[in-house]
């Protein structure tokens, strides 16, 4: 993870205190996320992405992954942020595929702008229902 998905990282795990963070190396295994998260009694997985345009740049084995997962009871989303202003648009992870084709004109679960409400954000990570 390089360039503005690291300080979108760095941003998260400053700001989610309250979540065990693990940052996931992708050389391993093509389409896992970059972040694995916990807190309280939920897990989650999210891939970064940050834009400058509504465009997004997602694998297909990220698409896949995201959606294998979810399809089987995990938890899974893509969380993008949109450079020129800082809101992030948080994404379920059957969502690649439409992420793919429209890009942030695909409605989000959530938007948050900047600077962003931790609480509910972490609420919807943790409670989103697929």
């Amino acid at each position: 993870m390089k360039g503005p998905e690291a300080k979108l990282w760095q941003r998260l795990h400053l700001k989610l205190h309250d979540v065990f963070w693990t940052r996931i190396e992708n050389s391993a295994s093509t389409g896992i996320p970059d972040l694995y998260g916990a807190a309280q009694d939920r897990s989650f997985f999210i891939e970064l992405k940050c834009t400058k345009s509504s465009s997004l740049r997602i694998s297909p084995t990220q698409v896949s992954w995201n959606y294998s997962n979810v399809s089987n009871g995990g938890r899974s989303f893509f969380l993008a942020e949109t450079l020129f202003d800082g809101t992030l648009h948080v994404y379920g992870g059957k969502s690649g595929k439409d992420l793919v084709k429209w890009g942030l004109k695909k409605v989000p679960i959530a938007t948050f702008p900047a600077p962003w409400d931790t609480q509910k954000l972490l609420h919807c990570l943790k409670y989103h229902k697929f």
